[in-house]
């Protein structure tokens, strides 16, 4: 479950980042077509913005009905929604080459979790973010880095889907998450780098909301969430190391 929310969260994140500079050059209609299209390519399957209102003199920008759809062969239409999002980026950096954005906040963001008998949606959703991740990295070209000072998820919920649950659907309230300073040790990150430190946390927290609800799984079911769980629990081991060198 756990997956679900990061996936979703990462790859907001990451589509944001792609087109963070374009929002404050160019014009609205150009600002939805570029989140569009490098979400969709990072994702690898489709993803719409409804509308963007944007202010260039104090640097907040609000996306409207953001949506990342399923990927193939799974039933349900769409992974994610948020239909508010905030990000207040701080403007005088927004040409250098770190971007520090002061806020990012989440509002009431949706997440459709739905689980198969081999494997789940936002899995498959995360295979597809590490792979642009890792093709972004390996292709050298010089993009700009990130620091978020602040990143906010309020009021999210997780709708779990499946055969394997009673009733095949259930909703889980997933607790409120604050990161803080995400980036600034390295006095910036790139964005495949901020999706993978966005995602670890997110991860772990949307697995523990879970498994702590009266979910009604099968055995199997629980498994791929506990295994979701110790995963997690490596991956922030290993991002603790990293902080103390």
């Amino acid at each position: 479950m756990k997956r679900g929310l990061t996936l979703t969260m990462v790859a907001i994140a990451v589509l944001f980042c792609a087109a963070i500079v374009t929002i404050y050059l160019s014009i609205g209609s150009i600002i939805v077509d570029t989140i569009e299209q490098q979400g969709s390519e990072i994702t690898q399957t489709q993803v719409t913005l409804e509308d963007v209102d944007y202010s260039p003199s104090t640097g907040l920008t609000t996306l409207t009905n953001l949506t990342v759809r399923n990927p193939d062969n799974f039933s349900s239409a769409r992974a994610l929604n948020v239909q508010n999002m905030e990000i207040w980026v701080d403007t005088e950096t927004v040409t250098r080459d770190v971007i520090r954005i002061k806020s990012m906040v989440l509002n009431a963001p949706e997440i459709i979790y739905e689980l198969t008998r081999n494997t789940d949606n936002l899995r498959t959703l995360r295979a597809h973010i590490e792979q642009s991740a890792a093709r972004a990295s390996s292709s050298g070209a010089p993009v700009k880095k990130l620091i978020i000072e602040n990143f906010y998820v309020k009021n999210g919920v997780v709708v779990i889907e499946g055969d394997e649950i009673e009733g095949s659907r259930k909703t889980a309230r997933i607790s409120d998450l604050h990161l803080k300073d995400v980036g600034l040790t390295e006095n910036g990150i790139t964005p495949a780098e901020m999706t993978r430190r966005l995602f670890i946390p997110l991860l772990r927290q949307t697995t523990l909301a879970a498994l702590e609800t009266d979910l009604s799984l099968s055995g199997h079911a629980r498994n791929l969430l506990n295994g979701a769980l110790d995963e997690t629990e490596d991956a922030l081991k290993s991002l603790k190391k990293l902080f103390n060198n």
